[in-house]
């Protein structure tokens, strides 16, 4: 017994230790991949998902959905209008620890989140933007809403989704806007029986929906705006309004291909504001996102909780409401866990010489994370009305995890930029 009980202790030991230093593999997101690619067609509609009582965008049964009774969506109307909302990433999503504001700017509700978009806003790579579809649950309100550059309207087209957002660059987005067929937010005719698709907080003193923005007191301008989508989604939007079919297959089955990939490190060129690490958990079937605070243990990727936000205070100097949120009425809220985390390879071309200026069309190389495994694939969009499908190592469309997916548009051809695993 002596013996089997250090035979047992030798074996731990030796597997801990092959754990902790598991090879670091980097990804080739440049060299292209030779994948036979069988094309895929529309799956089934979001309507037919429904039917069967399966979410479109998550592959969750509807009727085990948890949802506050403050929120709407999917799960509880039945009815397929996903959000679409640009979101801030400053210091990473944990607020600014240096003035005691931990998890102050990080996203409101965002654990709510069905799919999450994040993408380089700055050429260093200071700065990324968290675009956020909201579909199964979409929440009484959400924050904070950031600006729009040339990558988002390119993303948002291909689900023909409803859209938030705090401002755009007049140099860019639209032209964006214009080319792709879609209203021009920043046009005067808006009105109370034409609203649109495209809903602008800093631009909306005289819009049909500037009572679903809020402002708050006490947070630094740019990261201090609310929507009120429950109530959008119920009073402003298009009854008419169709969103595009965007589902994707998916399967209760953990991935048997594939190698290890249980730690996922994202560069993008600034270790406190834009770079993190992803750490599979077992249990949760997901991918935990952890970012680098100073003075700090890494801090994983929270949502932000409001206390006492109800209470309005008084109209801004654009007309728009602001209600009182003080450092101390931020709580961190739930922990926003991935079951699919995909790392897009894209060209990211810049305007300007600063300015994002992604192509979001063609082919290129995609890496899935998923049960702890990493699947080598490539995705394929032939134009921007078309939705992104992303392949697997055998050529056929990829069969996600049931639950929320990460999307990272990486560009590799800019230095400084990459993705590794282990």
């Amino acid at each position: 017994m002596k013996k089997l009980t250090i035979a047992v202790l030798v074996l731990v030991l030796i597997l801990h230790t092959a754990s902790v230093f598991a090879e670091i593999k980097k990804i080739d997101g440049l060299s292209p991949r030779n994948i036979q690619i069988n094309h895929a067609g529309l799956n089934p509609s979001a309507e037919e998902m429904i039917a069967q009582g399966i979410s479109p965008t998550t592959g969750r049964k509807l009727s085990r959905i948890k949802c506050p009774d403050t929120f709407t969506g999917t799960a509880v109307t039945g009815q397929y209008q996903p959000f679409m909302v640009q979101i801030s990433n400053a210091n990473n999503g944990v607020g600014n620890p240096e003035n005691g504001e931990l998890y102050a700017t990080a996203p409101v509700n965002g654990s709510y989140a069905d799919v999450v978009y994040e993408a380089c806003q700055l050429r260093d790579g200071g700065q990324s933007r968290m675009s956020m579809i909201f579909s199964d649950t979409i929440p009484d309100y959400v924050g904070f809403v950031r600006s729009t550059r040339a990558t988002h309207p390119r993303i948002r087209q291909e689900w023909n989704a409803l859209f938030c957002t705090s401002g755009y660059t007049d140099a860019d987005v639209p032209d964006e806007w214009r080319a792709l067929g879609v209203k021009n937010p920043a046009s005067k005719n808006r009105n109370e029986k034409d609203p649109g698709i495209v809903y602008v907080g800093d631009a909306g003193e005289n819009k049909p929906w500037k009572k679903y923005v809020r402002r708050l007191k006490g947070i630094k301008d740019a990261n201090n705006e609310l929507f009120l989508l429950k109530d959008l989604l119920e009073n402003v939007v298009p009854e008419d309004h169709v969103p595009a079919n965007h589902t994707w297959k998916f399967t209760d089955e953990i991935p048997v291909n594939g190698d290890r990939g249980e730690i996922i490190y994202v560069t993008f060129g600034s270790k406190y504001d834009t770079d993190s690490r992803l750490e599979y958990d077992e249990d949760e079937n997901g991918y935990i996102r952890y970012v680098a605070v100073k003075n700090h243990m890494d801090m994983p990727y929270r949502e932000s909780a409001l206390i006492g936000a109800e209470n309005v205070d008084e109209k801004t100097s654009t007309g728009l409401i602001a209600r009182k949120v003080r450092a101390k009425d931020h709580i961190p809220g739930n922990t926003l866990i991935f079951n699919n985390v995909i790392v897009q390879g894209i060209t990211m071309k810049w305007r300007g010489g600063a300015r994002p200026d992604p192509v979001l069309t063609g082919t290129g190389n995609a890496d899935y994370f998923m049960g702890g495994k990493h699947i080598a694939g490539v995705w394929e969009r032939p134009d921007y009305d078309s939705r992104t499908v992303f392949y697997g190592e055998d050529g056929n469309e990829i069969e996600l995890q049931r639950g929320r997916t990460l999307i990272i548009l990486m560009g590799y051809n800019n230095s400084g930029t990459d993705v590794s695993y282990e």
